[in-house]
């Protein structure tokens, strides 16, 4: 068995957040059914990188392991699909815009109401209290909201935005572990209840060293690029020959090594940068230093003299170098998937190793619709009713190809 084995969970999610909280729930053996909207499914259906044939590679990443209801929230009978699920369900996962459900009738609430074990799990972009919870958000809004793109990029340019969007997976992986840690707490007490993730308060609790130098010194620090020239020193990326090198040292007992393998003995006694208190001191001298030294050296020497010493230290890779790089294959972290709406891909594979209960794929992303007869026939609907809902498009299964 895998860790969510024997959990249901309805997903009403759509985008990125939402749906990575899912994709790992039903990863590690959660039955993960996903509600979209009966006529044209939800939003990453149609985001980019296509196929020929203009099915979303987007939504096949994030959707794989899940079941699919394509049901219209705004019919009655819609709603009433909807309520028996309750019944059946131990989670319910949304990330609608605040108030969306209880508008839509199917709330919390109205969820408890129905099962007082329900686990009712709500992520939006500035939670379910405060003067902001009615604002829509996406991942670059946080960033900027929350001072994470003030602290993003050089001194001297505009503040940055991530290079992936780190808001919204980070939200998902903490829903994730409110979800588990509501599961458990479940099992000893035999109670459900509503959990509240918001993207800015995840992102928000990134940002420590701005947070913690304003509290203990009343300092206002802001961006410093690749280094860390307050905390650590060496702490950065240099520019090689032919390529940079990323390089780190956390402790006073690396910094001999350090020195050794830069060729630059006389550097561990030198006065201005024998304790890392002084190399912060100095960091404009040290830096003017290692970038002199390392613009003359080749990548490969720069990390073979590093390693010697055992230094941290590696070289920035493109995607598809770090892709075909033996230790991402080692750790399994490409996968191939045969899927429903794209066909062969390659994908991220399973972070989480368990050593007996491993994460797989055990199904493709669904079509829209896919699982809609299935669903209905086991709330004890008949043929013919499931019919006329298909034929008023209350409810849809897919086209056949």
């Amino acid at each position: 068995m895998r860790p969510f084995d024997g959990i249901t969970v309805l997903d009403f999610t759509q985008a990125y957040s939402g749906p990575y909280c899912a994709l790992n729930l039903a990863d590690n053996g959660a039955r993960v059914i996903k509600v979209e909207r009966a006529v044209d499914g939800e939003q990453s259906r149609y985001w980019t990188p296509y196929t020929e044939d203009g099915e979303s590679g987007y939504f096949a990443l994030y959707n794989r392991n899940k079941e699919c209801l394509a049901v219209d929230l705004g019919e009655p009978e819609g709603k009433e699909i909807i309520k028996k699920l309750f019944a059946e369900v131990d989670v319910v996962l949304e990330n609608f815009k605040y108030g969306t459900m209880d508008k839509l009738g199917i709330g919390y609430e109205v969820a408890k109401e129905i099962n007082p074990e329900i686990i009712f799990a709500s992520i939006t972009g500035y939670g379910q209290t405060g003067p902001l919870r009615k604002n829509t958000a996406y991942d670059n809004v946080i960033e900027c909201m929350c001072g994470f793109m003030e602290m993003t990029g050089y001194p001297d340019g505009e503040p940055m935005r991530s290079g992936t969007s780190v808001g919204d997976s980070y939200t998902g992986l903490t829903m994730l572990l409110a979800i588990a840690l509501a599961c458990y707490d479940k099992k000893r007490t035999g109670k459900g209840r509503r959990l509240d993730v918001a993207m800015f308060d995840t992102m928000f609790a990134t940002i420590e060293d701005a947070v913690l130098a304003y509290s203990l010194t009343g300092e206002e620090i802001s961006r410093s690029g690749n280094a860390k020239p307050r905390e650590i020193v060496p702490y950065d990326v240099y520019k090689c020959e032919d390529g940079s090198v990323a390089v780190g040292i956390t402790e006073e007992s690396m910094w001999p090594g350090f020195c050794e393998a830069v060729e630059m003995p006389e550097l561990k006694d030198d006065p201005r940068f024998r304790t890392n208190d002084l190399r912060c001191q100095h960091f404009a001298q040290f830096t003017e230093i290692m970038r002199d030294f390392m613009k003359e050296k080749k990548q490969a020497w720069v990390l073979e003299q590093f390693a010697k010493y055992n230094i941290p230290a590696a070289p920035i890779l493109v995607p598809l170098r770090t892709m075909e790089h033996p230790q991402t294959l080692a750790r399994e972290m490409v996968i191939d998937i045969d899927d429903a709406n794209i066909g062969k891909y390659k994908a991220f594979g399973h972070p989480i190793k368990f050593s007996k209960t491993p994460c797989f794929v055990k199904k493709s992303s669904p079509r829209l619709g896919e699982n809609t007869l299935d669903i209905l026939t086991s709330l004890g609907y008949g043929q013919e009713e499931i019919q006329r809902y298909i034929d008023e498009e209350i409810v849809s299964v897919p086209e056949e190809k």
